[in-house]
């Protein structure tokens, strides 16, 4: 189901596809879906919010999850009320919106990805989400085909990430996965990795650096934080731009 919220009195023709997160096991409206929302229409984004298949009875939700959002990316575009259109994944729903938006054919704008399951590679994968989006034991092809930083290539879009080095759920080399790939095929995206705070904490201080993104991607001044790999190796909290100086 895509549910539609119109930015109330906007005229400007950009819009968000929101996908809450939830383990694949739930769709968390009230958490990932309401604060978003509002805080995108107070800067006149149109918004659309996805609650899409989970696991039932034990029962894997793949394909199904990825083609609601492909379905809801087209339908959106079909409504003729967007010019630009990105995608903001939390959590869960950060892996599927960072699946959606590497499909070469998406033609997303953008994706924001908010502490983001990332890969399904054992070593790093939140083991809850691929369970019940693959099962127990999935098979290798579809562990590297899901597993977003294998993807990323020179038609993902322009993207920002945020994370918590304290994540203990969710660990924070999933963003640092895809930031290397993101720099390895020179696309541009910005990095914020706050050292505090646990899973799942929302919206907070962070959307600062959000906001001076999106105020730069949508006067078309891409904003690129390209790493060398050294630097990406470096700790979380060494990313970390929160109260740096080289931030401002």
């Amino acid at each position: 189901m895509l549910e539609d919220h119109p930015a109330p009195g906007s005229e400007q023709r950009k819009g968000v596809l929101i996908i809450p997160g939830g383990r694949y096991g739930y769709v968390g409206v009230n958490q990932d879906g309401k604060k978003p929302k509002q805080w995108l229409h107070e800067r006149g984004f149109h918004v659309w919010v996805l609650i899409y298949t989970c696991a039932d009875n034990h029962l894997p939700s793949y394909p199904k999850p990825m083609d609601e959002a492909k379905t809801a990316v087209e339908d959106i575009r079909r409504t003729d009320r967007v010019d630009k259109l990105g995608i903001w994944g939390w959590s869960a729903g950060g892996h599927l919106a960072a699946i959606t938006a590497t499909e070469f054919e998406s033609g997303l704008d953008f994706m924001i990805l908010s502490y983001p399951v990332i890969s399904m590679e054992g070593d790093i994968t939140h083991i809850p989400s691929r369970q019940n989006l693959l099962g127990n034991e999935p098979p290798l092809h579809l562990v590297q085909q899901l597993s977003a930083e294998t993807r990323v290539s020179e038609t993902t879009p322009t993207t920002f990430i945020f994370h918590t080095a304290e994540d203990e759920q969710v660990l924070v080399e999933n963003s640092l996965r895809l930031s290397r790939a993101l720099n390895r095929y020179h696309r541009p995206f910005w990095i914020h990795v706050q050292a505090e705070g646990q899973h799942g904490i929302g919206m907070g201080d962070w959307t600062i650096f959000l906001d001076c993104w999106l105020q730069d991607i949508m006067s078309d001044q891409l904003l690129s934080r390209e790493l060398d790999e050294s630097e990406l190796k470096l700790s979380a909290q060494r990313l970390s731009v929160k109260n740096s100086e080289t931030s401002r």
